[in-house]
């Protein structure tokens, strides 16, 4: 229980995911105001993202590395309709996202692999059709721990404390340049604001605390194709740690594989990042 907790001060996401993986998912995730896949010229009609990581030095990795298994899957028009969690190559939960006739993206519906209901997001536009806010419905979520398995009714106590709705700030293109996370009786849980450069690719993030105090940044570098090549994670406003990134291409210009190389800083804050190399796979189906 302390290590869920734990980790839920530190990510975006609904589950219990450590650090390393909810900043790596920050750059595989596409925004919310678009939900779609970002190739132009050829459409992608799902991606298998696979994440392994394994110590440095060593150039080979394996089933037991792997940390992250997600098959998304998305319609003739480029958005997002579902979305296949697996741990351990069994379905651990899986997402269906709906969208009213403009194509805006209405809820998204998250269930268990028994197909019983976990959690609901319900979002709001603007009138440029910008997502505003994004509620969650924790009902039925605060019956689960973070391995899906039932617990005590005592347990709701725990899901009071989280967020339950975002609230972005958008510029005049649609990026987001601010997340707000509060709970049930809206006080601030914590925050992101977001940098952009002249091509729209994101340069800085921020993370703050609910007292308002940073808690670390990051800041990106692009190659001219638009992908990262590195980041500089600061933590207490020091260094922590350097990402650098490779990849390989497919036919179509998509990356369907990427290392990242990371090395740490002596940083009191960051004691727990690993430099473990992180290898991300993507296995891409075209229509």
């Amino acid at each position: 229980m302390n290590l869920y907790k734990n980790s839920l001060k530190n990510v975006l996401c609904v589950n219990a995911i450590p650090l390393l993986i909810a900043m790596v998912l920050a750059i595989l995730n596409p925004q919310t105001n678009t939900q779609k896949n970002t190739d132009d010229r050829v459409q992608i009609k799902s991606k298998h993202t696979k994440i392994y990581t394994f110590p440095k030095g060593e150039k080979e990795y394996y089933q037991g590395h792997k940390i992250f298994d997600k098959l998304q899957k998305y319609n003739t028009k480029g958005l997002v309709t579902q979305s296949f969690q697996y741990k351990d190559d069994t379905l651990f939960s899986y997402i269906n996202y709906y969208y009213d006739t403009s194509n805006l993206l209405l809820e998204s519906k998250e269930f268990n692999s028994d197909n019983t209901l976990y959690l609901s997001i319900k979002y709001t536009h603007n009138k440029k059709g910008f997502v505003t806010r994004a509620d969650y419905l924790r009902n039925t979520q605060k019956q689960y721990d973070d391995h899906r398995n039932p617990v005590e009714v005592e347990f709701e106590k725990y899901y009071k404390n989280l967020f339950t709705y975002i609230v972005y700030v958008n510029d005049f293109m649609g990026n987001v340049l601010e997340k707000r996370y509060y709970t049930d009786d809206d006080r601030l849980s914590f925050k992101y604001t977001f940098k952009y450069d002249f091509r729209y690719n994101k340069i800085e993030t921020k993370f703050y605390n609910n007292k308002g105090s940073v808690s670390w940044r990051k800041k990106m570098k692009y190659n001219k194709e638009g992908l990262l090549t590195q980041y500089k994670l600061y933590m207490n406003n020091r260094p922590a740690l350097l990402s650098k990134f490779r990849y390989q291409l497919d036919s179509n210009k998509n990356w369907i594989k990427r290392v990242e190389t990371r090395k740490l800083y002596n940083n009191f804050f960051a004691y727990d990042i690993k430099d473990n190399t992180i290898v991300t796979e993507n296995e891409i189906e075209y229509y």
